[in-house]
C-alpha cells in the first residue's frame, strides 16, 4: 500500500509538471492584442498620401471651380509702406473679384472696397462715394482677380513648390484635412500677394479637404511686411462653385 500510494503521488506530480500553465493562454492573448494594436498604429503611415499627388489633385479641383469665396487674415502685419492685413471676397473665373480688403498705411487701418474685372482694378476708399480705377501695387499686393488663374493664381503655387512633405491631419470647421508642408519661391508668392524681400523663400502649409480635395486653408510664413522679420498670412477658401455676379461699378 505505501508503494501504491507513492506511485499515485508520483503520478500526480508528473501530471502537474506536464500540464499547461493556466496563465499561458492569457499571456498569448495579450501579446496578440498588443501586436494587433501596434499594426494598427503603423497603418496610417503606410497609407499616408503622397504630398505631390495631393497638390496635383488640389490644383485640378481649384482649376475646375468657376468661383469661390475666401477669407484672409494675418499675424505680425507690421512694416513700412502699404500692406494688406486682412479681407474677404469672391473670385470668379476667369478674371473677376469683388470684396473688401483691410490695408495698413502709415500706422492707419483703411478698409477698401474692391472690384476687379477684365483687368480693370477699382477701389472705393472710406468716405468716398464712387470707385476709382488704380493699380493694385499701390496698395502693396497683386490683383486678387488672378486668384483663380491656373498659371498665375493660387493653384500655380502648388506645382512650383521646391519641397513638399505630408504633415499630420487636422480639422477645420469639422472637416478633416490632409496637410502638406511646402517651400515656395518668394518671387511667385510676391506676384500674387506681397513681399518685402522676394528673394527669400516662403514656408507654407496647405490644408486639403480629405473628402473633396478642395484647398480649404493656406498658411504662408515669410518676409511679407519686413525683410528681417517673418509674418504669416492665412487664407481660408470655401463656397466652391457659388453663384457670383461681378459687374463694373456704376
Amino acid at each position: 500500500m505505501p508503494i501504491l500510494a507513492a506511485a499515485r503521488s508520483a503520478g500526480r506530480t508528473e501530471d502537474a509538471a506536464i500540464a499547461p500553465h493556466p496563465v499561458a493562454p492569457r499571456v498569448l492573448a495579450v501579446a496578440a492584442v498588443v501586436a494587433a494594436l501596434a499594426g494598427c498604429g503603423s497603418q496610417p503611415q503606410q497609407n499616408q498620401p503622397d504630398a505631390r499627388a495631393l497638390l496635383l489633385q488640389a490644383k485640378r479641383i481649384i482649376d475646375g471651380a468657376p468661383s469661390l469665396h475666401f477669407t484672409l487674415s494675418s499675424s505680425g502685419a507690421q512694416g513700412s509702406g502699404t500692406v494688406i492685413s486682412s479681407g474677404e471676397g469672391d473670385a470668379r473665373r476667369p478674371d473677376g473679384f469683388t470684396g473688401t480688403l483691410v490695408v495698413m498705411q502709415s500706422g492707419f487701418t483703411v478698409r477698401v472696397g474692391i472690384v476687379s474685372l477684365h483687368g480693370v482694378f477699382e477701389v472705393k476708399l472710406p468716405l468716398a462715394t464712387t470707385y476709382v480705377a488704380t493699380d493694385p501695387s499701390t496698395y502693396g499686393f497683386g490683383d486678387p482677380a488672378t486668384l483663380l488663374d491656373p498659371d498665375k493664381g493660387l493653384s500655380s503655387l502648388l506645382v512650383e513648390a521646391t519641397s513638399a512633405a505630408t504633415a499630420s491631419r487636422d480639422r477645420l470647421r469639422g472637416e478633416e484635412l490632409d496637410e502638406v508642408d511646402v517651400t515656395l519661391p518668394g518671387a511667385r508668392v510676391a506676384a500674387l500677394l506681397t513681399s518685402a524681400d522676394k528673394s527669400q523663400p516662403v514656408k507654407g502649409r496647405i490644408g486639403i479637404a480629405a473628402s473633396t480635395r478642395q484647398i480649404r486653408r493656406v498658411v504662408l510664413t515669410g518676409p511679407f511686411f519686413d525683410a528681417r522679420r517673418e509674418s504669416t498670412y492665412t487664407l481660408v477658401l470655401d463656397s466652391y462653385g457659388e453663384n457670383v455676379t461681378i459687374t463694373p461699378p456704376a
